[in-house]
Parts: C-alpha cells; structure tokens; sequence
C-alpha cells in the first residue's frame, strides 16, 4: 500500500513540475539566447584556440545556457512585485501564479549550479571565476533602482559571453575580443534602451531608473544610435587588429542595415509607443544581426584558411 501510494505521488509531481520548468522556460524566453551565443562563437574564433573539442563545445553550451536561465530566473524573482504592476509584465509566470516565486528561485540556484559544474568541467580557473559572474549576472535587477546605466549593466552582461569563451579555451583574452565585448555592451544598451521606451511611464511613476524615464523618449532614441554607432567603430577596430578579411566588413555592412532598419521602424516612437514595432526591433532585427556577424566571421576565417593551403 505505500509503495502504491509513492507511485500515485510521484505520478503527480512529475508534470506538475514539467508544467512549472515549461512555465519557467516561457517566461525567461530560453529561446533567446541566440542574442549572446553567436557573439560566443565570435570570441571562440579570435581565441585563437582552433575548434574546440566535443567535450569543450558540450559543456560550453551548458555553461552558457544555464548562466542565462539563472540571470533570467533571478531578475523575474526579483522582479516580481513591480512585474505585478506593470501592465505590461503582469502576465509573466509569477505575477500570474503559473510559478510560485520560491519555485522560482529554486529553478534559478540550479541553473547556478549547473552552471558552476559546467564551468569547471572545462577548467579550474574558469570554475573559479564562474562565481564572481553569478554575482555579476544576479545584481542587474537591482541596477534599475539605482541609476540609469542599467542598459550598459546588462550590456556588460552580455559582453561576458566571447571573453569567457576565451578565458575557457586559451587562459587568456586577446585586445580584438575585447573590442567585441565593449561592441556587445554598447549594442546591448542600445537596443534595451529602445524596449525600455514601453516603460518610460511606469518606471517615472514608479522611481525606477532608465534612459527613457530619465531623458525622455526623443533623447532616449538619440542615445540608442550613439551606442549602435560605437558598436560599428569597435567592430571596424577588431576587425584591423585580427587582420579581418572581406567578409568580416561585408558582414558589418549587413548589420549597419539592420541596425539602421531597427530605428526607423522605430522613428515614430517619440510621439506614440507601439509595443508591436518594439518587439519586432528588440527581437527580428537584433536576432538576425548576431548571427549576421557571427556568420561573416566565421566565413571569414575559412576563407582565411582556405586561402593559406597550397
């Protein structure tokens, strides 16, 4: 009888908590990691290190998978009471009661885990480092309670990706990756400003920080291209330290476009908000311009080998 009894207990909390990692995955849009894993492929190439081993490359996905879940998973744990008022973010897993909020945070210290395991499969040195990252990744939702360089936080978030890719393969982190790395920031905080735009109101009401809450739509969208701009002169600068080829500059050419495309869907914005064209810009145009880029560089360096073999 209490055999039976587990069974019908475990039976039962098997797809409550199918139903709570699927709730979980949604939320934090697993699916876009794409944002950060091409430029980790970038800093892959220009370590230097060559192609990395089945081992290197399976734990390497782990590790950047699971960062991502746990910065995610923390910044909606933490997030939750201001989500709730938000008109915008009060469907989210939490505020909506799909997850409760210790469910949460329990799904987020795993993916730590995992994280810290994935980590020093690949190297003692990268384990170690693993654990000031997590403290990194985990303090951006308190940066918009404390100033307005939120987006570069979150930029820098992301920059982390080639130069942990490097650290993990070679020790070491050449100048050019980390020119990616500041064009990854600005070219974070640029696009983060603009989906910031749709809480412009609610962040002044609510004395949370921003761009957009503090220097107002018009500006905010000034700000945006200054930092798409940086990003392009860093690029251009990588590029002529890693002796680049045709294809990395065909590929910044590509992503000029689509930055340029972003903002003028966008170029209404100032006058009235339109979630739709935010979403489009956030998530189209910046998804295709990380694997634009990561593709040009990697065409790139085949050609560049190709061209050495007699």
């Amino acid at each position: 009888m209490a055999i039976q009894t587990l069974r019908n207990e475990m039976v039962d909390v098997s797809p409550r908590w199918t139903r709570i990692l699927g709730a979980f995955s949604a939320d934090i849009k697993l699916a876009h990691s794409v944002f950060a894993m091409p430029f980790a492929v970038v800093g892959l190439v220009l370590s230097g290190a060559g192609w990395p081993s089945l081992y290197q490359a399976f734990f390497l996905l782990v590790a950047m998978v699971s960062a991502r879940s746990f910065a995610m998973g923390m910044n909606r744990y933490l997030d939750a009471d201001i989500d709730s008022l938000n008109e915008r973010t009060v469907l989210r897993a939490i505020p909506a009661g799909r997850i409760h909020r210790h469910q949460s945070l329990a799904i987020s210290l795993a993916a730590a885990a995992i994280f810290l395991a994935a980590s020093f499969a690949l190297s003692t040195m990268c384990g170690f480092l693993a654990i000031p990252l997590l403290m990194i990744l985990a303090f951006y939702s308190q940066m918009k309670r404390i100033g307005w360089m939120t987006h570069f936080y979150l930029g820098l978030c992301l920059a982390l990706a080639p130069v942990a890719v490097s650290i993990a393969l070679t020790g070491s982190v050449p100048l050019a990756t980390l020119l990616v790395a500041a064009a990854v920031t600005f070219w974070t905080a640029g696009f983060d400003i603009l989906y910031s735009l749709q809480d412009r109101t609610f962040d002044q009401a609510h004395g949370l920080a921003s761009i957009p809450a503090r220097f107002g739509a018009r500006n905010s969208l000034w700000i945006s291209r200054l930092c798409f701009a940086a990003m392009m002169i860093l690029l251009v600068s990588a590029g002529q330290i890693s002796d680049a080829g045709i294809f990395w500059y065909a590929a910044l050419i590509a992503v000029s476009a689509l930055l340029f495309w972003e903002h003028w869907i966008l170029r209404n914005t100032a006058e009235q908000v339109d979630g739709r064209l935010i979403d489009k810009a956030f998530f189209t145009a910046n998804a295709w311009i990380s694997v634009v880029f990561c593709a040009g560089v990697l065409v790139d360096r085949l050609a560049s080998v190709w061209g050495t073999i007699p």
